[in-house]
């Protein structure tokens, strides 16, 4: 493609776009140490860092069979990004590198605090980017699983840190009544199970109730299945190919899961409807979905920045593609969601917490 020559009429005041050259340059090398976290995450190259203390390239790359020079570089970028301190022996000039603890904490794998994994969430996105920007053109999405399975993964990892720490002890109580309700014997539906682990979670705290979740790429269900199985709740908990709105309106389910998968919804208006139809008066929707602000010019800073890339990325293609109404990821703001849900004949809607804030907010609703 030909180069076009673009003429700013405007006068350019030096300082400023000095100052935002800073900041471009500032994001682009966070991209890239991103890319690198990514990789440290993959490998274990934190853990083993952490595990060691201290460790110079040749000792964390033979901790790990890895080869040295590559793990030399890793090292260099981020010590350079200030996620590693260093240590230079004065009698042998060999250096040594630490992961700080309050670093390692977000970025080893296990702890409470773990948010590294979400360092692979762009890199597995931007296998896509070509058919991405020919959908600007064409007004072409992507279909759901085309997109590949390290990216799925990725969301599950993070998913299953908050659901293992909270989704029994602290969501489910945070209801009145419905810990009860579980153990008597419920049926259970969960929207978009992605790893199954939502319902194998409540199937081992509550024997006595029934789940089913419904997921639209087949290799998720596969998954989903066999997690359950290895489990030994496979008796109790089922995943089937759908989006589950079908099953919802056939179907009597006093709970109703969604969680951070509502805006993906390919009919949001079916969907809710749905709902309603199948909660009878006392059953509960309990839904995740992103914190946003009521108008999108408000939303701004590093999460918000973040939800939108995703959103251009994966949920404004993948409903495109399905003839879905592109809702996006920050699409659902508090006003919007309980007007939605009051034409769908859901009038109840309360905000239960913020599991993890500036990123989502917990509600239980109800008809």
């Amino acid at each position: 493609m030909a180069r076009t020559e673009t003429t700013i009429a405007a006068p350019i005041d030096p300082a400023q776009a000095g100052a935002f050259l800073q900041r471009f340059m500032g994001d682009i090398s966070g991209s890239a140490v991103t890319t690198m976290c990514a990789v440290g995450d993959r490998l274990g190259l934190f853990g083993a860092l952490a595990a060691a203390g201290r460790s110079s390239s040749e000792e964390l790359a033979a901790r790990l069979g890895l080869t040295e020079r590559y793990v030399r570089e890793w090292l260099l970028t981020l010590h350079s990004a200030g996620y590693l301190d260093s240590e230079v022996d004065p009698s042998t000039g060999a250096t040594t590198y630490t992961l700080p603890p309050a670093h390692a904490a977000v970025l080893v794998d296990g702890s409470p605090l773990y948010m590294g994994g979400v360092a692979r969430l762009l890199p597995t996105l931007g296998v896509l980017l070509g058919e991405v920007v020919e959908g600007f053109r064409s007004g072409s999405g992507i279909d759901v699983d085309r997109y590949p399975p390290e990216f799925f993964h990725t969301m599950w990892r993070m998913s299953e840190l908050w659901l293992d720490a909270m989704l029994v002890d602290q969501w489910i109580p945070a209801v009145d009544g419905l810990a009860e309700q579980l153990r008597t014997g419920v049926d259970v539906a969960h929207l978009s199970s992605g790893s199954g682990r939502a319902l194998i979670l409540l199937a081992e705290a509550f024997p006595e109730s029934r789940f089913v979740g419904f997921d639209r790429v087949p290799a998720n269900v596969a998954h989903a299945r066999e997690m359950a199985h290895r489990a030994g709740v496979a008796d109790r908990v089922r995943f089937e190919v759908g989006d589950g709105v079908d099953a919802l309106t056939t179907g009597r389910f006093p709970l109703v899961l969604a969680l951070d998968v509502l805006h993906d919804a390919l009919d949001i208006t079916a969907t809710l409807t749905a709902v309603a139809g199948t909660l009878g008066p006392d059953g509960v929707f309990l839904l995740l979905e992103t914190d946003c602000a009521e108008r999108p010019e408000e939303n701004r800073g590093a999460a918000a920045s973040l939800f939108y890339s995703t959103s251009t990325l994966y949920s404004v293609p993948i409903a495109l593609a399905a003839g879905g109404e592109a809702l996006g990821m920050m699409g659902l703001p508090p006003g919007r969601l309980r007007s939605l849900c009051a034409d769908a004949g859901l009038s109840t809607m309360r905000t239960l917490m913020h599991p993890i804030p500036t990123f989502n907010t917990l509600y239980a609703i109800g008809a």
